[in-house]
């Protein structure tokens, strides 16, 4: 495994010093509002995912639950 991880970290094309890259610097506004996007999005995506899930799962239920009552089909 650390053989692994060696590769890898030297594999890694942007130097640790690099500037470009630094947590010291404040976003600029677009990548702000990147960030934003993606974030909201992504929540509001989860909720709509778990309503279809929602869903999917009480139409299995009763298609279950009709097939099983005698005299149905």
């Amino acid at each position: 495994m650390t053989d692994d991880l060696a590769l890898l970290r030297a594999a890694n094309p942007v130097p640790a010093d690099d500037p470009r890259y630094a947590d010291e610097r404040p976003l600029h506004h677009g990548a702000e509002r990147a960030l934003n996007q993606l974030l909201h999005h992504r929540g509001r995506r989860a909720l709509v995912l778990r309503a279809e899930a929602a869903v999917c799962a009480v139409a299995a239920l009763l298609a279950l639950a009709c097939a099983g009552l005698p005299g149905a089909g």
